[in-house]
């Protein structure tokens, strides 16, 4: 018979390790402002240009405000609209209807820090089309995965510094956490030092 003391061990093994497990094996992680050791005028030259590869739309700039808001794109429409949400988003459940178009856009924040040190983070705003089974229909935000923001950070980093750059993950179970904490402001901004972009 096994004693009470032995009995939390037990449960922690028997119920603690799968959620554990569940948390190792997501795969993206919704990146953290990058702090780059480079000019403004640089990291913000190289932002706009990494909008233009990706042919994405500018609808709003502000340097001054260092904001840069794109036009919303269609990622994807018809029959596997449902099973590609999942893949930039958490999908939500439907009750009496289908997804029958995803889009997305990107709002970026540039900012200056010093002369030589600026602070880079990206948002996507996704949202999908809803298609009730009476006819009726809205657009629903989609909470983000991260893999948006990562693939247009990694893009802006390898234009800066070369195809070897990569995102570094925040810290073991950063992404477990409560979305409502903020951690420490050397916690959530990794430090990434690479020469000025030539002009």
């Amino acid at each position: 018979m096994v004693g009470s003391k032995h009995l939390v061990p037990i449960l922690v093994l028997l119920f603690g390790l799968p959620a554990w497990g569940m948390g190792q094996t997501k795969r993206h992680f919704i990146p953290p402002p990058l702090r780059i050791y480079i000019p403004f005028e640089a990291a913000w030259n190289g932002m706009s240009e990494t909008f233009d590869k990706n042919d994405l739309e500018i609808l709003r700039q502000d340097r001054a405000q260092g904001l840069i808001l794109s036009s919303f794109r269609e990622y994807i429409s018809g029959p596997l609209t449902e099973s590609h949400i999942s893949k930039i988003g958490e999908r939500p459940k439907l009750i009496d209807g289908d997804w029958i178009r995803v889009r997305y856009r990107y709002e970026v924040f540039v900012e200056f820090i010093k002369e030589k040190e600026t602070l880079v983070t990206v948002h996507a705003n996704i949202e999908a089309l809803e298609h009730k089974f009476l006819g009726t229909e809205n657009w629903v935000n989609i909470q983000t995965n991260g893999s948006l923001e990562e693939k247009l950070l990694t893009e802006f980093g390898q234009l800066l510094f070369g195809q070897n750059f990569t995102l570094q993950e925040p810290k073991k179970g950063f992404w477990e956490r409560d979305p409502t904490y903020l951690p420490d402001f050397g916690e959530r901004i990794p430090r990434i030092a690479g020469p000025e972009r030539p002009e």
